[in-house]
Parts: structure tokens; sequence; C-alpha cells
């Protein structure tokens, strides 16, 4: 895994940071990152904001560092001096990993000397957009599967091993079963899955005797890939070894990675059931997204689904409109009125109020100073530079699937977006 380095960071932030500090405007200021309304996501999830906050407390800048930016011949030595003593003392509130959001609301908020502030914000955005976006995707398809177990394949689809390690995590908490990425695993405690390839078919001399040979290594877990030349027969020949193997094969399963899904699956189920191997699970993958998903759910048949390509970069949405801006200083609110682009200023907190049958009505975003009678989303991760709120996978994922449960209907579904269902309270309304 790779660690968070303080030179992930734009060159901007840095001579605006010199300038900062030569001009003795280096004073509290308060920064708020959040995701801009756009039509394609009724809802977000939280993912990454509990590990970005532990490792900006160790952020520090290294002799190699100083001498880097030094031969840029752009920074006063005094800059780089305090550059070199730079250790995040400023307080950090989040949304912590595993709850809902909506759009406009802010995820992430650093209140610190305005440079710290300043130079941490290409970190924020590059760690915790990509998470939110691959753990948003990975909701829609946790929202039409059923309760059909999901298994998360993305890792040779990510740009590197530390997003496909991200990834995994996100699509974890976000409702999915396991990963097949072992690394994932190993870090987070994450269940891991697999089959096998089809490289692995046509190592063999024929189907039979790739399918028999990897039922008797894995009786436990012999789940064949039926489509490496023809699926039907492919499946007639998972069908023979079963039955050769009958009363030995304590689990037992085809998966299918290609063609028409929902024509094959419902043959391979008729099959099953017609030889009396009811038992048989059915693994579909391939470029699965929630539309597709919800098609096998309505026509098909499935028990497991297998998806990496979407979630790890989501063809209707590769990116977010994630922004990261000043809100607040000792002169008091700052907006930013630039047309399409309104930030609305002031240090802020969220209230989520729930209707009688527990289902969310709204969320109200007010200045932090005003209180609401709901549950503010925002809760202190670091206070004057320690760490008070650890990360931990499992509680996120508790977190989704409880917020997920009070998540109204209309929200959840994947072909009509709604406008978030927040509203400012007065004192933060602008126009």
């Amino acid at each position: 895994m790779f660690r968070s380095h303080p030179l992930l960071t734009d060159l901007y932030e840095l001579t605006m940071g010199e300038v900062y500090l030569r001009e003795g405007l280096n004073n509290y200021a308060v920064f708020e990152m959040n995701i801009r309304h756009k039509k394609e996501r009724n809802y977000y999830v939280s993912v990454g904001v509990l590990e970005l906050a532990k490792e900006i407390t160790q952020l520090r800048f290294s002799e190699e560092d100083i001498e880097y930016l030094r031969s840029l011949n752009r920074f006063s030595e005094d800059f780089l001096n305090y550059l070199k003593n730079f250790k995040f003392r400023g307080d950090i509130w989040g949304i912590p990993d595993g709850r809902i959001f909506f759009a406009n609301e802010p995820v992430f908020v650093i209140k610190a000397n305005r440079i710290d502030g300043q130079i941490l914000e290409t970190l924020v955005l590059n760690t915790l957009a990509y998470q939110i976006n691959s753990a948003s995707k990975a909701a829609r398809v946790y929202s039409v599967a059923k309760g059909k177990l999901l298994m998360e394949f993305g890792a040779r689809r990510a740009s590197g091993i530390d997003a496909a390690v991200k990834v995994s995590k996100a699509a974890y908490i976000a409702g999915f079963d396991g990963t097949s990425n072992l690394l994932a695993g190993k870090i987070y405690g994450i269940p891991v899955f697999g089959t096998m390839a089809h490289s692995f078919v046509q190592t063999f001399p024929s189907e039979f005797e790739a399918f028999l040979t990897f039922a008797k290594v894995y009786p436990d877990n012999a789940i064949f890939l039926v489509d490496t030349y023809d699926t039907v027969s492919g499946i007639e020949v998972a069908i023979e070894v079963m039955k050769l193997l009958m009363g030995s094969l304590k689990m037992v399963g085809i998966r299918i990675d290609s063609g028409d899904i929902v024509e094959l699956s419902n043959y391979a189920k008729k099959r099953f059931e017609e030889e009396g191997l009811n038992s048989v699970k059915i693994v579909l993958s391939g470029d699965l997204d929630e539309w597709k998903i919800a098609e096998v759910v309505r026509e098909g048949y499935a028990d497991a689904f297998g998806v990496g390509t979407e979630i790890v970069l989501p063809s209707d949405r590769p990116s977010l409109g994630a922004i990261y801006k000043l809100v607040e200083d000792k002169e008091g609110f700052k907006h930013k009125f630039s047309r399409g682009k309104v930030v609305i200023g002031g240090s802020k907190q969220v209230y989520r109020l729930y209707r009688g049958d527990g289902k969310i009505e709204k969320d109200i975003i007010a200045h932090e100073s005003v209180h609401y009678n709901g549950e503010p989303l925002l809760v202190p991760i670091v206070k004057e530079g320690e760490l008070v709120l650890e990360h931990d996978v499992k509680e996120a994922r508790e977190r989704f699937l409880r917020d997920f449960s009070t998540l109204p209907d209309e929200y959840k579904d994947i072909n009509i977006i709604f406008n978030p269902p927040i509203e400012y309270s007065q004192e933060l309304k602008i126009m």
C-alpha cells in the first residue's frame, strides 16, 4: 500500500502558501469537500474519510522533499522551513465511512491554519473522490441484487495497486460480500472469493479433465468456468463431472462470463433441475453493472455476481464533481458565486431528520453554531492534530447497511434521479 505523501499536491497549493506566509495570512481557515449535484446519483457512500484523516496526522516533509522544492527556485527559505516543520495541528471533521450522504453536503472538513488546509486540497480530493465514486456505484449494484452474493473482481482493471485495494474496500463497505483481491483481504480482513480462469480450462486436453481435476483438489469450492469454448456444451460437461463426483462435492457451481447471460443462466438452471442438481450455484460475471444485474434478477437466474470494471471505473460517471473550497476564516463566511459552481460559505454541520417509518425525511445543512433536533452526520476525527476516531472496515459496512435500510425506496431507483433531500438553514441562504 502506498502511503500519503505531502508532495502529492499541485504546485499552486505551495505557491499560494508562500504568499500566505509572506503576507501574514496564515490564520484560521475552514476548508470543506463536497460533491456537486449531477444527474447520475441519488446518494453517495462515504469511504476513505477515516483513513485519510489518520494519514494527514502522520504527514511530514522529508529532507529530500525540501531539497526538491528548493531546486525549483520558487520558495523562500522561510517557507521551506515552515514545510520542514510541518505537522498537522488542526481539526478534521467528517462523515464516517459507510454513511450515506447527499450532493452538496460537506463530507470532509479541515479547520486549521490556512497554509495547512490549502496544501492538503489535492490529497483530499485524490484520496476520497475515487473511493466514494466506487462505493456509490457498488451501492447501486447492491440495491438491485436482491440479496444475491456480490463479489468484487476489479483489481486487474484498477489504476495501480493502491486503487485496486481501495476499490475492494469501498465495494465491501457498500454491501458486497467480498473480493478476489488477496491484498485487500489481508489488509482489511475482507472475505476473499475465486473460481478459475479460461487459461486453466485451456491448460487441459478437455473441459472434462479441467473440471474433474479442479473438483478433486477443491471439492469444497468447485466452481467451473463453462464459457471457454461453448457455454451450452460447457454446462453439459459440468453436469457430467458433478454426477460423476456426486457425494464428494460439498459446494459446486458454474460461472458464466460471456454471452446472453439471461438466456444462458435460465438454461443452466433448467438443466440442473432436470438432472436433480438443485444445489448447484450459478455465478455470473463479465462487465456487469446495475442495469444488467437488475435484468438478470427479473428475467434470469443467479446465485452470485462478480463485478469488476464498473466498480473500478463506472461508465456512467467515471469521476465525481468533488470540490474542496475555503468556506470560512476569521473574516467570516467565504462564498463563491461562479456561474454553475456556487459554494455557500460557513463552517457547517449536517442534521438528518427521519420520518415516522424510520426512513430519511431530509438533511438540514446549518452553520456549526446552529443546532437542530436531528442526527449530526459530521463527527470529530482529529482534534488539535490528534486522531480521536479510528477506522474499522466492518463497522463501516454495518453503518452502510443501517443507513441503506433508512434510504427511501425512490432514492434506490437506478433509473430516476431526484434532487437531494436537503435544505439550508436560514443563516446559510445567500440568494
